[in-house]
């Protein structure tokens, strides 16, 4: 058994306490905890409890943590796990975090595609093969993306892609045709859009006779 020693509030956490125990050991816990779980000065413990205290402190803080994450903009599950996992708590930690953001909502893969795809759209226009990569590269299920990309529909992307080629246009006019076809056709293309796509964009702004 232990003895706690001394309990003090920290200083950079207003709701956190650490405590000291007689064998040297200490604990930083949240105040809620503390009070929780009754301890004060002089009571005895042991190591079992004192590992749980810690585990339940871990998940709280983690919980936290994750909101905060989450108050910036929205997150995909993959891009909770990196973040709790750089903040350094186990896995049992962050399973049992995911699953309360997912029951509060605040988690929802699905969710976040559809809004990846819609905020690509508004702010920045893209091409579906673009978004696509991009929404891998944040974790996210291919069937889930396969639904979400169903929020472009052909006619879509190709008004995006006219649109910037219309930009783009307007960036390349003082170039030779033959050159603001490629330009133009390239720009596109690092965007995401396929090359029929871009064609069809070209064929509309009369440029389609440089195609060779």
């Amino acid at each position: 058994m232990k003895k706690i020693v001394e309990i003090e509030k920290q200083r950079r956490s207003k709701n956190r306490y650490t405590l000291r125990f007689d064998d040297g050991q200490w604990i930083g816990l949240l105040d809620e905890l503390v009070i929780r779980h009754g301890l004060e000065v002089g009571k005895e413990v042991d190591s079992a409890q004192i590992a749980l205290w810690a585990r339940e402190d871990d998940t709280k803080k983690a919980l936290e943590m994750g909101i905060r994450y989450l108050g910036y903009r929205s997150r995909s599950e993959k891009e909770m796990v990196d973040y709790l996992e750089k903040k350094g708590f186990d896995q049992d930690v962050i399973d049992d975090t995911l699953n309360k953001l997912r029951g509060y909502n605040y988690i929802d893969d699905l969710a976040f595609a559809k809004s990846w795809v819609n905020s690509r759209v508004l702010t920045k226009p893209m091409g579906k093969a673009m978004i696509k990569r991009e929404l891998q590269f944040k974790g996210i299920d291919e069937e889930i993306i396969e639904e979400s990309l169903e929020l472009i529909n052909e006619e879509k992307e190709e008004s995006l892609a006219y649109n910037l080629a219309q930009k783009y246009g307007r960036r390349y006019r003082n170039l030779e045709p033959r050159e603001q076809y490629y330009k133009i056709g390239q720009a596109l293309a690092r965007r995401g859009f396929d090359w029929g796509t871009i064609k069809g964009v070209l064929r509309k702004l009369n440029m389609d006779e440089y195609d060779e």
